[in-house]
Parts: C-alpha cells; sequence; structure tokens
C-alpha cells in the first residue's frame, strides 16, 4: 500500500495523519497479522481519529493506542492485546524477570502493572471511549419492547386513567428531537424576557420613586403615565404603569 491508495481510502479529515510511517505500520499488520486484521485496524484508526483533533499527541503514540484497542475489541485479554502491540517490549521484560518464574507467573506479577498503566494512558483510555457503543444503541431492542408494552396497555385497558398515562408515556418518548429541541428553546427565550421584562420594570419603578422624592413629578403624574414596550424592531405595545 502506498500513501496514495491509503490517503484515498480514508476521510479527508484523517488525511493529514498519513505519512510513510503510518503506511508502513498498515503494510507490516497485514504481514504479520493478516489482510482480515488491517482492515479491522484501518477502520479503528479512522473512527477513533477524532482524538487527533486537538493536536495533543503524537500519531505514533496514536498508532500504537488503536492497534491495542484493535485487539482488545476482538476480545484478546489486556495482556495479550499488549503483547501484541509491544512484542519487542514485552520480551524485553520477559528476559528481565526470567529469574521471577515460568511465564505465567512473569505475566501476573510483572508485566500486568505494566499492562494496568497503559490502559490509564490519556490517549488510550480516549480511543477506548471511542469504541464503546451508546446505551440507546445497544438498549435499542428493550425500548422498543417497552414501547410496545406501554401501547398494548394503552389500547387494552379498562382503566381511563392507565390508557391515558401508558398514551402520554408513547408521546413523550417518540416525539420527534427536533420538536423536543423547539419547545425547549420555546421555554429557554420565554423565560429570558420575563426576566429581563422584569428586571427593567423594577429599575423603571426604582426611577420613578426617585422623581417623585427629588419633586421632579407627582405620584399622580406618574400613576398616568404610559409605557410603550419594544416587541421587536416592527411592533411595540402599550401599557399603564400600576
Amino acid at each position: 500500500m502506498t500513501i496514495e491508495e491509503l490517503k484515498a481510502g480514508v476521510p479527508k479529515h484523517t488525511r493529514n495523519l498519513i505519512s510513510q510511517n503510518v503506511v508502513d505500520v498498515f503494510n507490516n499488520l497485514q504481514g504479520e497479522h493478516g489482510e482480515e486484521f488491517a482492515e479491522h485496524y484501518k477502520q479503528n484508526f479512522v473512527s477513533m481519529s477524532t482524538v487527533m483533533k486537538g493536536g495533543s499527541f503524537a500519531v505514533k503514540d496514536y498508532l500504537l493506542a488503536v492497534k491495542y484497542v484493535a485487539f482488545k475489541l476482538l476480545e484478546n485479554s489486556d495482556i495479550d492485546s499488549y503483547m501484541m502491540t509491544f512484542p519487542d517490549r514485552y520480551a524485553r521484560l520477559l528476559v528481565l524477570h526470567m529469574d521471577y518464574g515460568d511465564e505465567t507467573a512473569i505475566r501476573s506479577d510483572k508485566i500486568s502493572p505494566y499492562v494496568a498503566a497503559y490502559k490509564k494512558n490519556a490517549l488510550v483510555v480516549k480511543v477506548l471511549e471511542q469504541s464503546l457503543v451508546p446505551s440507546r444503541i445497544l438498549n435499542a431492542p428493550m425500548f422498543q419492547q417497552a414501547l410496545n408494552i406501554q401501547m398494548s396497555i394503552a389500547m387494552s385497558s379498562r382503566s381511563d386513567q392507565v390508557r391515558s398515562q401508558a398514551a402520554e408515556s408513547v408521546m413523550k418518548y417518540t416525539m420527534s428531537p427536533e420538536v423536543q429541541k423547539i419547545e425547549l428553546e420555546v421555554g429557554v427565550k420565554g423565560q429570558d424576557e420575563i426576566l429581563a421584562l422584569r428586571t427593567e420594570m423594577h429599575r423603571l419603578a426604582s426611577q420613578q420613586q426617585t422623581t417623585i422624592e427629588s419633586g421632579t413629578n407627582t405620584s399622580l403624574e406618574i400613576a398616568e403615565q404610559r409605557l410603550l414596550f419594544e416587541i421587536d424592531e416592527h411592533d411595540s405595545i402599550e401599557g399603564e404603569v400600576e
């Protein structure tokens, strides 16, 4: 695989990550683990690339983190995924602790701490987060079953109250996201406008109290005043001061 071939096979936002070193990684993976794993790695490389947008991590470290997570997603253990991601490092640790016991003991007591530390690495954590399936997607079948049950109750219950509650539940959880967004925006904007009007009225009342105390206006004159509230650039309403 060449740089041009790899760039042509990934989205535009990922192409700036592609270098000859990246291409070498893909080619080596295909030779060491087969074409299927190389394709699996490529998919993860692309789908998890959002963690690189901030520019906080080195591409080399990202490649290794994706490789580790790719092995884990194929249901390999943490330590086996670490071993296949860092074969030279794993071999050095075995040699370093060869007097400790057999490989099983060395893996359990000497290499496992390195694996645990790597899993907590900020980049690895972010890449792992990208691989998690959102709960709403994972539990979609159960959500649909619950809706079916609620709808069945709404259609068959003898109690008007129970039917009404079940129907309201179905409507609540099947409402279009666009409708929910509009309702939320209207509610928030309305509250903001009321708060702004209340603040302005308090300010005006304080100002009028000052004019009465200074003798500039009488309380009768203030009571007979009319206010003009601006609604937008085209409309306005009048109101009496109380």
